[in-house]
């Protein structure tokens, strides 16, 4: 007797492999909406207009991209196998996290200074204060999404792809889950932008997302040290 289609293991295999997709942009989405430091620091910059809040998007896409490319090519997983480099990994973001949240709180209850020198330019520059430099930098030692690679991705099974196939397409996925995420937040954020501007509310949208980056930059550096 024939196997029916039910039985077919091609078939079979090919309907485990949506399934698990399907759970895998469920958990994509999961992580993308949780707020972490990335969130912090594009509200942290909302208030200096739609320009910075897009820009620091965007450097969070582009280390979202270096990560999924090292996820890729195994070089996260050899870094993670290094306790030692893991844990210098995680100390500078943290470190970084507290130096941007420190900043934060100047910018929102400091001696008030003047726009051009407050604001960090919505361009592409790699100043200090360039929002693109910031969401590059901040997403690149972002804990979370390095756990995400290294922790998750082993997770899922896509086969009859190859491993290297499976790695791609899953670390397609997360990054167009994550852009898709973005561009909705930018899209809001450029909507009450007139509001973000008020002095008030952006010494208040200041000051709490730098309280935010300073809470998790300390907590990450607290967990490093008591394990290094």
């Amino acid at each position: 007797m024939k196997a029916t289609r039910a039985e077919d293991p091609f078939l079979r295999k090919q309907s485990l492999m949506v399934e698990q997709l399907m759970a895998f942009a469920l958990t994509c989405l999961v992580v993308v909406l949780v707020p972490g430091p990335d969130f912090a620091l594009v509200l942290k910059n909302a208030p200096r207009g739609p320009g910075s809040a897009a820009t620091t998007a965007i450097g969070i896409m582009v280390g979202n991209t270096i990560l999924a490319l090292l996820a890729v090519l195994g070089v996260t997983a050899l870094l993670g196998a290094s306790e030692v480099l893991g844990n210098a990994i995680r100390i500078a973001g943290a470190a970084y996290l507290l130096y941007l949240g420190a900043r934060a709180l100047l910018e929102a209850f400091g001696r008030p200074r003047t726009q051009a020198t407050a604001a960090p330019e919505p361009g592409f520059g790699f100043r200090g204060n360039s929002p693109f430099l910031q969401g590059m930098v901040s997403n690149l030692l972002n804990p979370k999404v390095a756990v995400f690679y290294l922790s998750l991705f082993p997770q899922f099974n896509l086969a009859p792809l190859p491993p290297l196939g499976q790695h791609a397409l899953m670390a397609g996925i997360f990054l167009l889950t994550a852009l898709v995420w973005y561009v909705l937040l930018v899209h809001a954020l450029k909507k009450i932008s007139s509001a973000l501007a008020r002095p008030r509310v952006k010494r208040i949208i200041t000051g709490g997302s730098g309280t935010v980056l300073i809470g998790v930059g300390g907590t990450i550096l607290t967990k490093s040290l008591a394990s290094s």
